[in-house]
């Protein structure tokens, strides 16, 4: 009886003991809080010891110069067109599920943890690492090879030739198909694996063909003004390259044509010459001078013709190859002469020098009806008178010979009116712009010489 009290009395008290070192081993905590327990391998690389931030560069270290080795090569035509790197998609591993997870095992107090620990068992951790891309990287190839592969359609045309109206045939573009190369790219990337890719191609189809062209073509308006010299002529000259650049140009359904765009007179390295042209009503030589006759023929082809302008601007003083009102010029960024296709069929600005005459043209599709007609007249608001004649002293002529250096003008407040006729009668006035020029004081020269 005795002993099985003893017994009972031992077996109590190891019971007791078992519950003590439990309690302790559960309830303390481990030593190093912030770092790894020793013994814990994460895809067979140890990273006991570290911590968190530690554990993730030092396994970057380790996997992601694999990344740096592995490919993706993309195939057209049994032909490698481009290869690159996982990195250059901005591959790269994220650790931190991983590293929490050791950190989890080191830290929580739950006994199976525990007691490994205190035995010194190792502890492995194989979960994939998450693969994560860089969309901006992503996009960036696939800009890359879309410039390198993709043709871009060209929408039918016509022009002018010989005197005659040619239709120029459309051209269908080919394009890489986005949708199937981001899944393909997802595919190989996240493979962690060397592939290659086909690249599959859809047609682009232009916008307009040659049977939107299928119509009668007429002269909507045209317009013409005279010049003197030739090219020798810086003037000429700037006229010529400024009427080429608009030459043949097609303005399609809803478009809005710039003439201080394709004209650039303002770009650096823009082929013109310095000639006179008007600043503030003063002539002065400047680049590109000339080229406003262009804008200014092309301004009133696009008046006849009734197409829409979107903006214009007059010179500062009258200019002598339009009547006052009917100018137009252009200037750097700021000022330009646009006008829109507001028809159901594209229109071709025709632009020639011929006969000491700048001739534009706009053709097109005629959809008013064959009574109507239209004439353009001026309405002087205001005048204002220039100051009197400037003089000025000029010793390379003889003493007391006087000559006009630059005629004075007078200063207007003009409006364009538009009248409309139906059957020869008159049915509606529009007012189609105002123009304000300064008067321009003019300058008499005075001979001082012997």
């Amino acid at each position: 009886m005795l002993d099985r009290v003893k017994l009972t009395i031992l077996v109590i008290a190891i019971i007791c003991l078992c519950v003590l070192i439990l309690t302790f081993v559960i309830g303390s905590q481990p030593e190093n809080a912030d770092r790894i327990y020793t013994r814990i391998y994460i895809h067979g690389i140890p990273v006991g010891g570290l911590n968190a931030t530690e554990a993730e560069a030092f396994l970057m270290e380790n996997f992601q110069p694999g990344l740096e080795s592995q490919t993706i090569k993309f195939s057209l035509n049994n032909e490698i067109v481009a290869e690159f790197t996982f990195a250059q998609f901005g591959a790269h591993y994220d650790f931190s599920n991983l590293v929490q997870e050791a950190m989890d095992y080191s830290q929580l107090r739950n006994l199976p943890r525990r007691v490994g620990r205190m035995f010194g068992l190792t502890y492995k951790i194989d979960t994939p690492a998450q693969l994560k891309i860089t969309p901006q990287r992503v996009e960036g190839v696939f800009s890359g090879l879309s410039r390198q592969i993709d043709i871009m359609p060209q929408n039918a045309s016509f022009a002018m030739k010989d005197g005659n109206i040619v239709v120029s045939t459309e051209v269908i573009g080919r394009g890489i198909d986005m949708q199937a190369l981001a899944l393909a790219t997802e595919e190989v990337l996240h493979s962690l694996e060397s592939g290659t890719i086909v690249l599959t191609l859809h047609d682009i189809l232009p916008e307009y063909t040659a049977a939107d062209f299928d119509f009668t073509v007429s002269v909507l308006g045209s317009f013409r003004t005279k010049y003197t010299g030739d090219d020798t002529d810086p003037r000429v000259y700037n006229v010529r390259l400024a009427s080429e650049r608009i030459n043949n140009q097609v303005l399609y359904p809803g478009e809005t044509f710039s003439a201080g765009t394709l004209i650039a007179a303002h770009k650096p390295n823009s082929g013109y010459k310095p000639a006179i042209v008007l600043v503030r009503g003063e002539p002065v030589e400047d680049i590109g001078g000339g080229v406003c006759q262009v804008v200014t023929t092309l301004y009133n082809a696009v008046l006849v013709a009734e197409l829409p302008v979107i903006q214009r601007h007059s010179h500062s003083a009258p200019v002598s190859y339009v009547e006052s009102g009917f100018d137009a010029t252009v200037a750097g960024d700021y000022y330009d002469l646009k006008f829109k296709n507001d028809s159901e069929h594209p229109v071709l600005v025709v632009s020639q020098m011929k006969n000491r005459e700048l001739i534009i043209t706009i053709h097109g599709y005629e959809t008013r009806p064959p009574g109507r007609s239209i004439s353009f007249s001026t309405n002087r608001v205001k005048v204002t008178p220039p100051e009197p004649y400037r003089e000025i002293v000029d010793t390379s002529v003889p003493f007391g010979e006087r000559y006009v250096l630059l005629e004075s003008q007078l200063g207007l407040h003009v409006e364009l009116l538009k009248q409309v006729y139906i059957d020869g009668k008159e049915v509606e006035v529009v007012k189609i712009n105002t123009s304000i020029y300064k008067p321009l004081q003019g300058v008499i020269a005075i001979g001082a010489g012997q």
